[in-house]
């Protein structure tokens, strides 16, 4: 990767599978049509989110165990590679997986296509709420080696970890991609003044400063189920800078991705320091109590 042009879109997904997709596939093309090299959709986007965290609907369940596919052989992942190839693009999408052993076994699970077919997946590690009575999670992070440069995949509420980035940008990772499904706190509020909103820019510019790379995010746009999603699709730059939003609306930032800002923040950006290298694997901190003192 040197420069590559990179699309986070914010779109509006529902509980129907084909309609989703074709919002997908139409919005490949027309990334692809404005030069697009890598198109990035939100977390659980071709299925659909919970309609809730806190509340266990079955027939919910009963619609993503119908609507799972797996990764190497589902029909919808299928007419995304078909896409990705036809449009010489990379493209991450957010999906339910079937486990291609046992069907009863789900996971919330990123994709990476290629023009080539599946470059990789990514499942989940840290679930909210009814996400563990429905998903399985997943066991690790990766970075996958793409012609456009090291991908690291993360989902939603992994971005609330420092560890999860750390370890990607450790193992190498030149960009951090997030799909996500990041609601409002209070629907009725002004979205600039929603906690959650606040949190949602303040986590990502973070995890793109601390480890001084690029960080795209794509989140869920309008209402599903309970939920009021706030759009704010954005890449972010490895100085924590927003190069590019969609704002609370459905639609695509594009934002060119340049490695050499990369190289630059961690040799003279931020005053010279690199973080990653002044990293410190610590034991957790020791515990000490005042001499002749008792436990709090």
């Amino acid at each position: 990767m040197q420069r590559i042009t990179v699309a986070a879109v914010a779109m509006r997904a529902v509980h129907n599978k084909a309609a989703n997709l074709a919002s997908m596939l139409a919005t490949v093309a027309s990334c692809a049509a404005e030069g697009a090299d890598l198109v990035v959709f939100p977390e659980q986007c071709l299925q659909g989110y919970l309609p809730s965290l806190t509340d266990y609907d079955l027939e919910h369940v009963r619609y993503q165990v119908e609507h799972a596919e797996t990764v190497a052989s589902g029909p919808s992942v299928q007419a995304l590679a078909d896409a990705a190839a036809r449009h010489d693009v990379h493209v991450v999408f957010g999906m339910t997986e079937r486990d291609e052993l046992r069907a009863e076994v789900l996971y919330n699970t990123a994709v990476l296509l290629g023009p080539d077919g599946v470059v990789g997946s990514y499942r989940k590690v840290h679930q909210p709420g009814d996400e563990k009575h429905l998903y399985h999670p997943g066991d690790g992070f990766t970075v996958l080696e793409t012609p456009l440069g090291r991908i690291g995949m993360l989902i939603c509420y992994d971005l609330c970890f420092p560890e999860s980035t750390r370890s990607l940008a450790l193992s190498g990772a030149d960009l951090l991609v997030l799909p996500t499904a990041w609601g409002v706190a209070d629907p009725a509020a002004p979205v600039a003044e929603d906690r959650m909103v606040g949190a949602f820019d303040l986590f990502t510019r973070v995890r793109a400063l601390e480890n001084q790379t690029w960080f795209v995010g794509a989140n869920l746009v309008g209402t599903l189920g309970d939920f009021t999603y706030p759009g704010g699709s954005r890449v972010v730059g490895p100085d924590g800078v927003v190069r590019a939003d969609t704002g609370a609306t459905e639609g695509v930032a594009f934002a060119t991705v340049d490695r050499a800002e990369t190289v630059h923040a961690r040799t003279v950006g931020y005053l010279g320091y690199s973080f990653l290298k002044d990293h410190r694997e610590l034991a957790p901190a020791e515990v000490r109590r005042p001499e002749g003192g008792q436990a709090a």
